[in-house]
């Protein structure tokens, strides 16, 4: 059956719908509203800018951790790795994030004269990148930027890691590849997935797109400009020249294998977790090997899918691409063994991009926040002397938060498997 030819006979253009034109319209003031959210996270880390101990991360973390939810991975790395003698990450040190994460740490190295000017550069950055994200999110058909500026997820975690600068590189490269531009598109792309790895599942879902809709030469453009992005972005810090020759940058294989030896831990709770709670365990080789097993079963339920849909001919083209792309993601989430509480952030972006139902962003925005609460009050217990108060939280309501949160997520994706399948009312798409 030809996939192509249905779709095409489909991709009509109407008006958009009035809804969705209120939402693009609505962007202004859901900028002002993400950013009273961003200047929220600001204050709930107000303690990092009080800190004055020497410039150990031991000393930090032990004053840090006391006050509740206050913890930034930004200073800590600071004082880990020395940041104010701005090392050259995978050259001159070690690091367990990818080259664009790296950069972008070293970069940001070169703009302070302490670990505070440091931290609001970072800040600065970050929340410039939450507001741009919002902004781009009224620009897709669908997207509802109101879903990401009200979440609760963008005041706790914005300034926790680097996440949020990779989100934006992960929504500018779907717009770009939303409105057909794939040789930019697999540039950022690219780009996106160096900053942080997981947008890799990305790749085989809007490839495939392509191919069902018959569009070859776009679907091989975007994988050569993806992966001469890759080589350009990695070669100067992966390559090394040594006895034998050309050989990989042990400093730049650090990323990989510490994620390969990382152990699932309680602070990043996940479904694994449960097989320790009723006693069963297993080895984080048997994980890694379980969680690829599981991405691969994932990655060809939404491929299978997406041929249903394009079969139905009923989807306008955003319609195959975005909802796969949530569905995988999620998924991946879901089964790897590491939760870092900021991945709620892709998440929390993917849908309102989507458009996903606001009850289901609001559900999954609301059993995060439980999570987040649960945790951070367990970790203060502890911190604070007390252990078995700590132990009850972590047995019982971080444990069923962590619960809801994975079955929300199981919702999402089902959600999205639905909008694969169910016909959708057909949107104008404009290539400015």
């Amino acid at each position: 059956m030809n996939h192509a030819r249905l779709i095409a006979g489909r991709e009509e253009v109407t008006s958009i719908p009035r809804r969705h034109t209120r939402w693009r319209a609505d962007s202004g003031r859901a900028i002002l509203a993400a950013l009273a959210l961003v200047l929220l996270g600001l204050v709930l880390h107000r303690q990092v800018l009080d800190y004055a101990g020497p410039a150990d991360e031991r000393r930090f973390l032990d004053y840090i951790i006391r006050y509740l939810g206050a913890y930034s991975d930004i200073p800590s790395l600071y004082f880990r790795d020395h940041l104010w003698h701005h090392p050259l990450p995978y050259i001159g040190y070690a690091l367990e994030y990818p080259v664009g994460t790296g950069l972008l740490i070293w970069l940001l190295s070169f703009v302070h004269g302490s670990m505070v000017a440091y931290f609001l550069t970072s800040a600065l950055l970050l929340g410039a990148a939450a507001l741009l994200t919002v902004w781009l999110i009224g620009r897709f058909p669908r997207g509802n930027p109101w879903l990401l500026a009200l979440s609760p997820t963008l005041a706790l975690y914005v300034l926790l890691n680097w996440d949020m600068f990779g989100v934006l590189l992960m929504v500018a490269a779907l717009l770009l590849l939303e409105r057909r531009r794939d040789g930019w598109g697999g540039l950022l792309l690219a780009v996106a997935v160096w900053t942080k790895f997981f947008p890799i599942v990305m790749l085989p879902v809007v490839v495939y797109e392509r191919l069902l809709r018959g569009r070859r030469w776009d679907a091989a453009a975007l994988m050569v400009t993806f992966g001469l992005a890759t080589i350009a972005i990695n070669g100067p810090f992966a390559l090394t020249r040594g006895p034998a020759g050309l050989a990989l940058r042990p400093a730049w294989l650090y990323f990989f294998r510490f994620n390969a030896n990382r152990p699932i831990t309680p602070y990043s709770a996940n479904f694994w977790n449960l097989f320790g709670v009723y006693g069963i365990n297993i080895s984080t080789a048997a994980i890694n090997f379980a969680s690829g097993l599981l991405l691969i079963i994932g990655l060809g339920t939404v491929l299978l899918v997406m041929t249903q849909a394009a079969a139905r001919g009923a989807h306008p083209r955003h319609d195959l691409m975005l909802p796969a792309v949530v569905a995988l993601i999620t998924w991946f989430l879901f089964i790897n063994k590491i939760y870092s509480p900021q991945y709620s952030l892709w998440l929390a972006a993917l849908l309102a991009l989507a458009g996903a139902p606001p009850l289901l962003a609001a559900a999954f925005a609301g059993v995060d926040l439980l999570f987040y609460a649960t945790t951070w009050t367990g970790l203060y217990l502890d911190i604070r002397g007390f252990p078995a108060g700590a132990t009850w939280v972590y047995t019982q309501p971080a444990w069923d938060a962590m619960v809801l949160r994975e079955l929300v997520m199981l919702l999402i994706i089902a959600w999205a498997l639905r909008r694969l399948l169910r016909p959708a009312e057909t949107l104008s798409v404009h290539p400015d």
